[in-house]
C-alpha cells in the first residue's frame, strides 16, 4: 500500500458551493499574467472548496497539457500557489489553490526501517509457528521461562517458511511502488513494515511507503499505483505454485479453528478462481481449502493474494483507487462509493474483519484526489494493462476468504 499527500481541488464541489470572499486583485492579476503564452483566459471565477478559496481560470490551453503543466506549476509556485489542470467538456480549467506542496523532512534513518523489518520477521515467524500448532503459552514458557534454545530453533524452522514468503510478497509489493515512484522523479520513503505481535493471525499489518511529493499526471499516478500489486502478485503466484508442490506439514493447524471457534466450525479457506484452477492442476486429489492451511508457503501466498485483492479495491488512496481514477477520471468516485458499500456489506453479512478494513479506507478518504495534470489521458498500453488488472482482481478475489459453518 502507498499513501500519498496531495493539495487538490475537486471541480464539482467548487461550483456547487457559495462564492468566497474575493482575493486581492493584484494576486488575481499576477496569476493571470503567469499564464501568458500558456493558457488563453476567457473567464476568471473564484469559489470556495471545503478547505480553502480556489481561483478558477476558464479557457483553452495553448499546447499539450503534459508539456505545459510543469511550466505553469513553476510559475504558480513562485507566487505561492499550486495549479491543477482539469477539463470541463470543451473548456480547459486551471485551478489555483493557495499553498505550495513541499517535500517534508528527510526519510527516517535506515535503522528504523531495519528495526521494523526485524520485528516483523519475529512476529510473522511466531504466527507461522502458530499455524503449525505451536501455542503462544508454550512459546512463552519454553522461550522466556525455561530459555529452551532447542525449542527456539524448532519454532524458527516451523515459522520461517511462512514468514519469509509473506514478507517477500509484501516487500516486493512496496518496492514496486518505490521503483516506479523514483522513475517518475517522485520523492518516496523506503517501506515501513508494521509488526503486529500476538494480535490477529498474520503477525503484521503489512507494509507501507509514503509518497512525499506530488504526482504530476495520470501516467505517474497509474505507474506508481499499479506497480506494487502487480509485482506482489507475481511473487505470490510463484510462491503458491511452489507451495502446492511441497508436502504439507504433519502438525495440525489449530490457529484457524481457534480464531473462528466463537463463530462456528472452520471449514477451510475460500479459493478465488485462479487459485482453484492451479489447485485442480497441481493438487487435484486434495481439498485445496484445507491443504493450503497445512502448507506454510502456499498459505503465505494465499494471504498475499488476499492482501493484493484488498489493495486493488477501487477506493480512495488504495492502489486500486489510483488505477481506477487514471482510467475513468471523476467517474471513479461513483465506482468508489459502490465498492465501499460492497465492502461494508461483506463485513456485515460475511466476514466482520472487512469492517475494520472499511474503516481504514474511510479514514484515508473514499474519493481519490486528482493529480496536478488531470487532462492528459493514459496511453493505449497503460489502459490495456489497467483493464487487465480489473480482470485480475476478479480472478484473485473471493467474497468468503474464510469458510465457517455457523452453529
Amino acid at each position: 500500500m502507498s499513501l500519498s499527500e496531495s493539495l487538490s481541488s475537486e471541480l464539482p464541489e467548487i461550483f456547487r458551493t457559495r462564492p468566497a470572499p474575493l482575493l486581492q486583485p493584484d494576486i488575481r492579476d499576477q496569476l493571470k499574467a503567469a499564464l501568458d503564452g500558456l493558457f488563453k483566459v476567457e473567464e476568471v471565477r473564484q469559489a470556495e472548496n471545503r478547505r480553502q478559496t480556489v481561483l478558477v481560470f476558464r479557457g483553452q490551453l495553448l499546447g499539450d497539457a503534459e508539456a505545459l503543466y510543469p511550466i505553469i506549476l513553476e510559475r504558480f509556485r513562485a507566487l505561492g500557489y499550486t495549479p491543477t489542470l482539469q477539463r470541463d467538456g470543451q473548456v480547459d480549467l486551471v485551478l489555483a489553490a493557495k499553498g505550495v506542496l513541499v517535500e517534508r523532512g528527510p526519510s527516517s534513518p535506515g535503522w528504523v526501517h531495519a528495526l521494523l523489518l526485524l520485528a516483523t520477521i519475529l512476529t510473522t515467524t511466531i504466527s507461522g509457528a502458530q499455524f503449525q500448532g505451536y501455542r503462544l503459552d508454550s512459546l512463552f514458557g519454553e522461550l522466556f521461562l525455561r530459555s529452551n534454545l532447542a525449542y527456539l530453533w524448532t519454532v524458527i524452522q516451523a515459522g520461517a517458511p511462512f514468514a519469509l514468503t509473506l514478507l517477500l510478497i509484501l516487500g516486493t509489493h512496496e518496492m514496486g511502488h518505490y521503483i516506479a515512484a523514483r522513475r517518475h522523479g517522485v520523492s518516496v520513503t523506503l517501506p515501513y513494515f508494521i509488526p503486529l505481535p500476538f494480535i490477529g493471525i498474520l503477525g503484521t499489518l503489512g507494509a507501507v511507503i509514503f509518497i512525499k511529493s506530488a504526482l504530476a499526471n495520470r501516467k505517474a499516478l497509474f505507474d506508481v499505483g499499479i506497480s506494487g500489486p502487480l509485482a506482489g502478485f507475481v511473487v505470490a503466484l510463484v510462491a503458491f505454485v511452489i507451495g502446492l508442490q511441497l508436502q504439507p506439514v504433519n502438525r495440525p493447524n489449530l490457529a484457524f479453528y481457534e480464531a473462528f471457534g466463537g463463530i462456528g466450525q472452520f471449514r477451510g479457506l475460500g479459493m478465488p478462481l485462479l487459485l482453484q484452477w492451479l489447485g485442480s492442476v497441481l493438487r487435484p486429489d486434495q481439498n485445496l481449502g484445507l491443504f493450503v492451511t497445512r502448507q506454510p508457503v502456499a498459505l503465505a501466498a494465499w494471504f498475499g493474494m488476499l492482501l493484493t485483492t484488498l489493495n486493488l479495491l477501487p477506493v480512495g488512496q488504495l492502489d486500486g483507487g489510483h488505477v481506477i481514477y487514471t482510467l475513468f477520471g471523476r467517474f471513479a468516485w461513483t465506482i468508489a462509493l459502490v465498492a465501499f458499500a460492497g465492502l461494508v456489506a461483506l463485513g456485515l453479512l460475511v466476514f466482520p474483519s472487512f469492517l475494520v478494513y472499511a474503516a481504514l479506507v474511510f479514514l484515508t478518504g473514499i474519493r481519490h484526489p486528482p493529480p496536478g495534470n488531470d487532462i492528459t489521458p493514459l496511453n493505449g498500453p497503460r489502459r490495456l494493462l489497467g483493464y487487465a488488472t480489473i480482470i485480475l482482481f476478479f480472478l484473485i478475489a473471493t467474497a468468503t476468504p474464510f469458510i465457517v459453518r455457523t452453529r
